[in-house]
């Protein structure tokens, strides 16, 4: 049996995936993120190695089992960063055969039968990828601004509500009671003293997107209408990599990927979703299945060039196992 070592790091947490030949996940595991850009290079790889050893040793099998390592790693932004990434894993693991991406290009693998696309995955940042038919690519990478940087982006769009409703520049809203809970003051001014002042409290909101994401739910309109404006945006992005890349949206598939947009009733999701379709009836929106560890993998069968149903059913059955589908 030939194995592929699946990874995917993103800045919140690194996962590695086990997959057969025959297309089943025989472990997996995760451990903290890295951004190497921003960590280092030394500490991505530490956490990788930690993410695969565990694997490995959950699937009982030893390094030398591994016939190819697909990694999505964020930060990949740059010509020629691949080629840096995939050698210094070469070194690192062991293991000859090394393919190193953006994250973005896994997790467009995580819709099955898909080749190419665009892709759109928003954790605790976010980012987007185009592939056309030829293979050419284009990650959007740095063109995204920081204020639409995912999960940590849209928990700074809600704080910021909570101060506009205070000084009476939008109505008032339940973001309120969120963030003053999450932050133990009584008060706005409390909480804006603690998110200027307090170390690591601006960043560590970001955890708090759920409860954000279901005020919507609850039909709190200054919770919807932020959400709306980041959709519109969003979803401006998506046609302008068509226009960048030549291509032309109608049919072409459109994956949603990433914590922030799943779930059924997510409002975020749903505001996408109408947006895109509002510009071209036609698109195809899909959204991804798959955990994108699981789209590592894919690519891994895909570079082996092993296919069928049979593989296909085996990848279907074993996520679900072990919890690595989105849908």
């Amino acid at each position: 049996m030939r194995y592929i070592l699946g990874i995917d790091q993103g800045g919140t947490k690194t996962a590695a995936a086990i997959m057969g030949e025959d297309g089943m996940i025989a472990a997996t595991a995760v451990v903290k993120g890295a951004y190497y850009p921003k960590h280092g290079i030394s500490v991505a790889l530490d956490r990788m190695e930690e993410a695969a050893e565990l694997a490995e040793k959950q699937a009982g099998i030893c390094r030398e089992d591994i016939w190819i390592i697909i990694a999505g790693i964020t930060g990949i932004d740059w010509p020629g960063e691949d080629k840096i990434l995939e050698d210094v894993l070469r070194e690192r693991m062991g293991v000859e055969r090394v393919t190193a991406c953006n994250d973005m290009i896994n997790a467009l693998y995580t819709v099955p039968g898909i080749s190419h696309g665009m892709v759109l995955c928003a954790g605790t940042g976010m980012n987007g990828a185009i592939i056309d038919a030829s293979g050419r690519q284009f990650v959007y990478g740095d063109y995204m601004e920081d204020d639409m940087q995912g999960g940590s982006a849209l928990a700074q769009r809600a704080i910021r509500k909570v101060f506009d409703a205070e000084m009476g520049l939008c109505g008032p809203t339940a973001l309120t009671e969120l963030f003053l809970t999450y932050a133990g003051v009584d008060t706005v001014d409390q909480l804006l003293q603690a998110f200027m002042t307090k170390p690591g409290f601006s960043e560590e909101i970001r955890f708090l997107m759920p409860q954000i994401l279901a005020l919507a739910a609850k039909e709190d309109r200054e919770t919807c209408s932020m959400l709306e404006e980041f959709a519109g945006r969003t979803v401006a992005f998506i046609f302008a990599g068509f226009r960048k890349m030549g291509i032309l949206p109608k049919g072409e598939k459109i994956v949603l990927a990433g914590s922030v947009l799943k779930g059924k009733d997510n409002y975020l999701t749903g505001q996408i979703l109408d947006k895109i379709k509002d510009r071209e009836p036609e698109a195809c929106v899909v959204m991804a299945e798959y955990e994108p560890v699981v789209g590592s993998c894919i690519m891994g069968l895909h570079a082996l060039q092993i296919e069928g149903n049979e593989v296909e059913q085996n990848i279907a059955a074993s996520a679900r196992e072990k919890g690595l589908c989105r849908i």
